[in-house]
């Protein structure tokens, strides 16, 4: 093989290759990210066709600051067969106005990408290079199985791929001279995405149940069970889909760009399916289970994605939103347990509940002060909020505490606990634990979730014990 014939040029494929990212579906979650009253346009843009709608999602949106993931292995390739002297051109079905930070990757010697008139993919994107290059002129890097129609008139196949399988197939049918693959992720990485560790917080469903001391219904427990799992699974359904809407800012904070969307260690194509799948199970459990249940798990998805879409950029109200997805919790209990309504117990949990949610804030706030940026990157704070957030969270945590004494002295009490006085025990520990809470919170030791600690904290588990022991001196009696 001569020499000439060695270095033809290199084409690579953007999206899945070069990038562990779409644009396309990216542009879809950054217009419903910021102008999600635009949504109903997009079916419009499609049936003019998909270059249509890539263009006018490019435009709609200004590109994101932070670029996608690159795939290491592919870059670091490139980098070899560019130092030996090798023409690299990116040949991309993304819009050339979508590229954004990403024509900043690489020096590629040239940028094809679509435009309004053509959607350079397939056949249309083989067609242009036999017509630049010749008929095996050139070699070509791909993922998807749309990139066939380029590998049959290219004189080798780069394949980045996902599994072996497909790999497996490619060989038997094209020239691949190399392959890089894709895949990533383990069970593990799954089970951290879809935030197994905040089922915990589904755990509320209980809460009324066990306040209300209703021992002799011990069936409805069965109940109960199906019911934090069912809106446990709609819980990390909508986890993932806020991790999607929330990609740009997420690869631009130091913890949350090791996502699994944000990282590209997988497709967002298949963090769409899990997502999804996960809440329409957990809503088909949800109706069975009780219908009016189902009804509160649609409220509970809506208010969700109105928290992400929205709420979430504007101040205060994302942290009293926050509360009430908490409270919602408590509602389904009362829903599948048949528990009787306690002003006591929405009080308490809301006031606590607006209290580590402010924490969680103050947290992203001091996480911001310490990188020396402004505002939170996707919220509506100041780095100049933090004592106002501050005082929020503390006065609301004191408040919880003072509503739990004032109820540990209430005739409910008095007809539910034998030996009443013990329940100032939990008061006092209830009291200790917030207060350490903000302490550490000031001393910047507190996980951006405060959830995510107090499930690791032996400190935590130690006070809980704590009031668990002052509840069993308490002596419950049932109702």
């Amino acid at each position: 093989m001569s020499e000439e014939t060695d270095n033809l040029p290199l084409c690579v494929d953007l999206d899945g290759t070069f990038i562990r990212s779409d644009l396309l579906i990216e542009g879809v979650l950054r217009l419903l990210r910021h102008r999600p009253l635009d949504a109903w346009r997009l079916p419009i843009w499609l049936a003019k066709g998909k270059q249509h709608l890539k263009g006018r999602l490019a435009r709609a949106v200004d590109p994101p600051k932070t670029p996608p993931p690159v795939n290491r292995e592919v870059l670091a390739w490139l980098e070899e067969e560019k130092a030996n002297g090798r023409k690299i051109l990116l040949v991309t079905a993304s819009h050339e106005e979508a590229l954004g930070p990403v024509r900043d990757l690489f020096p590629f010697d040239e940028i094809l990408a679509s435009d309004d008139e053509t959607n350079l993919k397939g056949r249309t994107k083989a067609a242009l290079l036999v017509e630049r290059f010749g008929e095996q002129g050139f070699d070509y890097a791909g993922d998807s199985t749309s990139d066939q129609a380029v590998w049959e008139h290219a004189r080798k196949a780069i394949v980045v791929y996902h599994d072996e399988s497909t790999l497996t197939k490619t060989k038997a049918v094209y020239d691949v001279e190399r392959s890089f693959c894709t895949n990533s992720t383990s069970w593990p990485d799954w089970v951290r995405a879809i935030r197994v560790h905040q089922w915990a917080k589904n755990l509320l469903i209980a809460l009324p149940f066990l306040a209300g001391h209703h021992f002799h219904t011990v069936w409805q427990l069965a109940g109960l069970a199906a019911a934090f799992l069912a809106m446990s699974l709609c819980a990390s359904g909508t986890y993932l889909w806020n991790d999607l809407l929330d990609l740009e800012y997420d690869r631009a904070h130091p913890r949350k760009r090791d996502r699994l969307a944000a990282s590209g260690r997988t497709s967002l194509q298949r963090i769409l399916i899990a997502s999804t799948g996960l809440v329409a199970a957990g809503l088909v459990g949800g109706f069975v289970l009780s219908p009016t249940f189902g009804l509160l798990l649609l409220g509970y998805i809506a208010t969700t994605l109105s928290y992400s879409l929205y709420f979430k950029r504007v101040a205060i109200a994302d942290i009293f939103l926050l509360t009430f997805l908490y409270l919602s919790r408590i509602v389904g209990g009362i829903i599948i347990s048949e528990a009787k309504v306690s002003f006591w117990l929405f009080a308490f949990t809301f006031l606590i509940f607006l209290s580590l949610a402010a924490a969680k804030r103050c947290v992203e706030l001091r996480i911001t002060a310490d990188s020396g940026d402004g505002e939170i990157k996707g919220r509506g704070y100041l780095q100049d909020d933090l004592p106002t957030i501050s005082a929020l969270g503390i006065a609301s945590g004191v408040a919880s505490c003072i509503v739990l004494s004032l109820y540990s002295n209430s005739d409910q009490v008095t007809s539910l606990y034998a030996r009443h006085e013990w329940f100032w025990g939990i008061c006092v520990i209830a009291f200790y634990w917030i207060t350490r809470i903000w302490f550490l919170t000031h001393r910047g030791l507190m996980h951006d979730d405060p959830v995510v600690f107090a499930l690791k904290d032996r400190g935590t588990w130690i006070l809980a014990l704590a009031g668990l022991a002052c509840v069993l001196l308490a002596q419950p009696l049932p109702s």
